[in-house]
């Protein structure tokens, strides 16, 4: 017997991959017929996002598990437009929507178990939600078309021909109880350095199933794993600074997490990293040329180049539009090339963190290409409209909460043959900079542990990276001198135009971007780079004291801050 439509008791309750799509397509149906109010704009497009999400995180210090945690989670996304693709309810890019804050955002829970009555449920309560907030965004759209001049608008949303595309959705165990033995049997690591303030090893674990299906005729079906797996800790200098040293990994798979060996290896990095950086000085602030390895490199790229050709900054109202009027011109020095490719799964041996098949938006994942030979050719493109191109490219993305906007993945940095030039030749042309310029010191920044930047008109338009690893080089001896407690400032188009020179070996960043569609795995690509000029300014603002008990594990029975400086004594003279 044939169902009939919108039965409830009738739907199947199996939770296989189809099986979810059919009651998204139904509820799509359902909605699209039946959100329809005298007078008002209907519903031209409509799309559902399902993600189940299993996760796991382990923390351990001091040989215990701090936290060890699994968990399985579903949550659903509706993009509800009304009026047209030429004009609709979404302003600005959707930059400034703050979805968090809307009465939708308290109905976005799914049924963790996949019951499909009550997923239906769900997108039903969504989308009248969704659809009343659309309404309110429409009008608002034509009242600011009336007391302003959009005039960076062009059209509302893009046509995208639809796709299908599943993958095989799989459901393995975590290896939960041999990663808690080894994390917990190596953090007993931090009970011989009680001078390390706030230890841990931790590692996070995601398998994500997502499902999408849209009122275009996309269905879409993937899986995508992500682990992340952290060491790290504190000290506190002379001077009362705590400073940081950490390593990260950033694996799609579980044969490429590191064996207990190479984890250990990395423990013992982290903790000679801090005995050198309790010793390092900070100069305060800096001013010069300096060489920056691929990894600290990638970051530079990512705040002041890759931020500021999302497409959606280009049609946005608060945004200063960095590049908007310079395609065709030249932004970076001959030789160098830009893209960005979701679909590089890999580099090297290691994986992409920011690798993916399909966007966001259910548009395949697209190589951009953005700057050739040092001119800007093109910008990431969601299904935003801009005067740079009418069609997506696959980059919009978004954290299951915020509207979809483009976004980078695999921002790869790439010298064309025979521009590219040795590490030895960059450190030789660092020194004759900074004899040019009479400096006594040029710096080396090997790693940088984060970045950040504005693009918004109404702030300035700066850029700052944290240091992991900087290094001081003397002009005149050669020698190098580890430093701290510094932070890297600059003004995109002024750092950019500063890059005088670069490397041929690229190295890989990976991690987390943040941004108005929410949090993203990321991946960069670039070789070293020499700038003819960099500043920096001291990190820290505040000074502290070393506690006036030391940990328990390491109490001799003395009392107070002397008893702790005789004992952190006896350490450096060991």
């Amino acid at each position: 017997m044939a169902r009939q439509l919108g039965k409830l008791d009738q739907i199947p309750r199996t939770p296989l991959r189809d099986t979810v799509l059919e009651v998204m397509e139904r509820e799509l149906r359902r909605s699209m017929d039946g959100l329809v109010v005298t007078g008002s704009p209907r519903p031209y497009f409509m799309q559902y996002t399902l993600r189940r999400i299993h996760a796991l995180r382990l923390r351990a210090a001091f040989g215990s598990l701090l936290k060890s945690r699994e968990t399985t989670s579903s949550q659903v996304f509706a993009d509800v437009r009304v009026g047209s693709h030429k004009f609709d309810n979404v302003m600005d890019g959707g930059l400034d929507v703050r979805a968090e804050e809307r009465e939708s955002a308290d109905w976005l829970d799914a049924p963790d178990d996949l019951d499909l009555s009550a997923l239906q449920v769900c997108l039903w309560k969504l989308s009248q939600l969704k659809f009343d907030e659309a309404q309110q965004d429409y009008y608002d759209h034509r009242k600011a078309q009336v007391t302003e001049y959009l005039r960076d608008e062009v059209e509302a949303f893009s046509h995208q021909e639809p796709i299908v595309h599943r993958e095989e959705l799989r459901h393995d165990s975590f290896p939960r109880a041999a990663w808690e033995g080894t994390l917990r049997d190596l953090s007993r690591r931090f009970l011989q350095h009680p001078e390390i303030h706030d230890p841990a090893i931790t590692l996070s674990a995601d398998r994500v199933h997502r499902w999408i299906a849209t009122s275009e005729g996309s269905r879409v079906v993937t899986e995508d794993l992500y682990i992340e797996i952290g060491i790290g800790g504190w000290i506190l200098t002379e001077d009362g600074v705590y400073t940081e040293a950490s390593r990260e990994l950033y694996v799609r798979s579980l044969d490429e997490v590191p064996s207990r060996a190479a984890l250990e290896r990395l423990l013992e990095d982290v903790i000679v990293e801090l005995g050198e950086l309790q010793k390092a000085e900070t100069p305060g602030s800096f001013i010069g040329p300096a060489l920056l390895a691929g990894q600290a490199a990638s970051t530079l790229f990512h705040e002041a180049l890759g931020h500021r050709l999302e497409g959606e900054r280009l049609v946005a109202r608060g945004e200063t539009r960095t590049f908007a009027h310079k395609v065709g011109q030249r932004i970076l020095p001959p030789g160098l090339d830009v893209y960005d490719d979701p679909s590089m799964a890999r580099f090297g041996e290691r994986s992409v963190w920011g690798a993916y098949r399909v966007d966001d938006q259910a548009v395949t994942a697209q190589r951009a290409n953005l700057v050739e030979d040092g001119v800007l050719r093109g910008f990431l493109q969601s299904r935003t409209p801009t005067s740079a191109a009418k069609t997506s490219n696959g980059h919009g993305r978004h954290d299951g909460v915020q509207l979809p906007t483009a976004r980078m993945a695999n921002l790869v940095v790439e010298p064309r043959p025979g521009t590219a030039k040795t590490w030895a030749e960059l450190e030789a042309q660092l020194v004759e900079l900074a004899r040019a310029q009479g400096r006594q010191h040029a710096m080396i920044i090997t790693r940088v542990r984060a970045g950040e930047t504005t693009t918004a008109s109404y702030d300035f338009q700066v850029f700052k990276g944290e240091p992991a690893e900087v290094y001081l080089l003397d002009v005149e001896t050669g020698k190098r001198r580890r430093i701290r407690d510094v932070e890297l400032i600059g003004t995109p188009l002024s750092a950019l135009q500063r890059i005088v020179a670069f490397g041929g070996e690229s190295e890989l960043d990976q991690g987390y971007c943040y941004a108005e569609s929410g949090s993203i795995p990321i991946s960069g690509i670039a070789p070293a780079i020499l700038l003819a000029e960099v500043e920096m300014q001291q990190g820290s603002t505040t000074g502290f004291h070393e506690p006036l008990l030391p940990p328990p594990f390491a109490d001799d029975g003395s009392k107070g801050r002397t008893a702790d400086l005789r004992r952190r004594g006896r350490r450096r003279r060991a």
